[in-house]
């Protein structure tokens, strides 16, 4: 079981902005073992206007294996949710020895017995630690009982249970007015699937901290929380190597919900050659605390697909219940974020002039050779190509 971290020495440890979309908190870490986070408000007021407006929250921790890493050396992650009282909700640990992981809840009986602390799920890695790598573990939280760890896109948790729903358009919900479900007729019920239960004796609803911490060879760089997607700070800021980053953690089934969010949350990248680069308006951001159950809108930097100027105030828009929600917008993004200085070149190699991309892929990425010289080989077989389809008069 995770112990209580020290909080200051965390605090102290958090030097810089994170990376993603709309979180609420961004934190980046200096390659520390532990980290603590204190929930911001209550759970319980959610729904009606609340502080929350649903259940579902994402707490997100990103890290690394040291370059000496290897199997026995008593590598472990461990991430939990606590109540304020210390008790655990829920926890799971990755043991890198021998590529497993195992899930505890705290046994769901009377409240006036004991905590008695259980094992709720166990199973195998479908990818190892490995010496040098990277690794993500997602807790995703969708309601007061249902919730569950992905780690490196491998959701630890199986099994699913039915829920019974009534048909919207016949005006009945699953709360009334048929409170004993067997007894919906047919015609209006709907029987749904959808991830398993953990059945612990406190909700999610009770949840004060959440809590991980590494052993061995393992440190933590980065946590993020919100309703918000994100993504690990090493990929750097390839919009394409971020878009296929966050495919692979989509929902696999959207009925059953089996992944982070649904297939239509995703990054747009300009289209090829300049598909490094994010679209200067997003139009397909996850929704947020403070926004509705539809797309939100930004206008965004092109080289970090950040907010632009980190102002959500006057650079975002809520797609909700009016004609937004069917293509209009009312941001001028082309105003304030179309990058003339980057996107000219990429103007320019559309229409012959090769060397100006090259001598800005240089200026823009000296940090990563081996990525600009696959981008030279792209650009130089698509020139090629190009002129071999031209006709001979044209060369």
């Amino acid at each position: 079981m995770l112990r209580p971290v020290e909080r200051l020495v965390i605090v102290l440890l958090v030097v810089a902005t994170g990376q993603g979309l709309l979180c609420d908190v961004e934190d980046v870490l200096d390659n520390v073992t532990s980290h603590e986070f204190t929930v911001p408000h209550d759970l319980r007021d959610v729904y009606n206007d609340g502080y929350w407006r649903s259940s579902h929250l994402n707490y997100v921790t990103f890290g690394s294996f040291s370059e000496d890493f290897k199997a026995g050396d008593g590598t472990t992650i461990t991430a939990g949710y606590y109540t304020a009282e210390n008790n655990l909700i829920y926890s799971t640990t990755v043991f890198c020895d021998n590529n497993t992981f195992t899930s505890y809840v705290t046994e769901r009986n009377e409240y006036s017995e004991p905590d008695r602390i259980v094992e709720y799920q166990n199973g195998t890695l479908e990818t190892p630690c490995k010496a040098g790598g990277t690794f993500d573990m997602w807790f995703k939280v969708e309601q007061p009982q249902t919730m569950w760890f992905m780690y490196n896109a491998q959701r630890l948790q199986y099994g699913t249970h039915l829920v019974t729903k009534c048909d919207r358009k016949s005006g009945k919900c699953k709360r009334g007015p048929y409170k004993d479900k067997t007894k919906i007729p047919e015609d209006i019920k709907l029987i749904k699937e959808r991830l398993t239960r953990i059945n612990s004796k406190r909700s999610g609803r009770m949840a004060k901290y959440f809590r991980i911490e590494t052993t061995g060879s393992a440190v933590l760089d980065q946590f993020d929380f919100g309703k918000c997607y994100t993504w690990p700070r090493k990929l750097g800021s390839n919009c394409t190597l971020v878009s296929e980053w966050l495919e692979s953690r989509m929902k696999i089934d959207a009925h059953i919900g089996r992944g982070l969010f649904l297939p239509d949350y995703d990054i747009q990248c300009l289209p090829y050659p300049g598909n490094q680069y994010y679209y200067w308006i997003q139009r397909r951001v996850h929704a947020q605390r403070k926004s509705g159950q539809y797309y939100w809108r930004c206008c965004t930097n092109i080289t970090t697909g950040r907010v632009y100027n980190e102002d959500t105030e006057n650079y975002c828009e809520d797609t909700y219940g009016n004609s937004l929600s069917m293509g209009y917008s009312k941001l001028n993004c082309n105003a304030v974020t179309y990058d003339k200085e980057i996107l000219q070149p990429l103007v320019d190699l559309h229409y012959g002039k090769r060397e100006v991309l090259e001598l800005e892929m240089k200026k823009r990425f000296e940090m990563n050779e081996g990525m600009i010289r696959e981008k030279y080989e792209l650009v130089e077989s698509a020139t090629e190509e190009s002129s071999d389809d031209k006709h001979p008069d044209q060369h």
